[in-house]
């Protein structure tokens, strides 16, 4: 089977896929909201976001994210911390987002997306971020730390 990808933006299932991600947020969290197309929620100390954004003519992305600290100094000690960091995780990354931020994102196909894989990006992001939230905020007051 061949599949072509044609550029542009299927708002038809854009919708579609909004609201399955809505469907399978009620069965994965016990609370959520949605603000401006973010759908959001919270998981120990951290906020995750869940947003669909255009893709292609065929399919769409579905974004599963938190973003750990802002205005972090993003030194070259940092940056390979994070790079190395996600040389260990099988799924999901960091990134460094606009005006200093850091975050860690996992991102899915949404036209074929299933509860099992919703489930599983919603649990990486928020675990991860979770844990290592307090460690970029720390980083960004002390300006140095070591990750074992």
């Amino acid at each position: 089977m061949r599949v072509r990808i044609e550029p542009g933006m299927n708002e038809r299932l854009m919708e579609e896929v909004r609201g399955k991600v809505r469907r399978y947020l009620h069965e994965i969290a016990e609370e959520f909201w949605e603000v401006d197309g973010i759908f959001m929620l919270r998981y120990g100390s951290a906020s995750i976001g869940v947003e669909v954004l255009p893709w292609h003519k065929e399919d769409v992305l579905v974004r599963v994210f938190s973003y750990l600290a802002e205005d972090v100094n993003v030194d070259e000690d940092l940056a390979r911390i994070l790079l190395d960091l996600n040389a260990r995780f099988p799924l999901g990354a960091f990134a460094l987002g606009i005006n200093g931020s850091v975050l860690f994102r996992y991102s899915l196909a949404g036209a074929n997306l299933d509860l099992n894989e919703l489930a599983a990006a919603v649990y990486t992001v928020a675990v991860v971020a979770d844990a290592y939230d307090d460690f970029v905020r720390t980083y960004r007051e002390v300006g140095s730390l070591s990750v074992d």
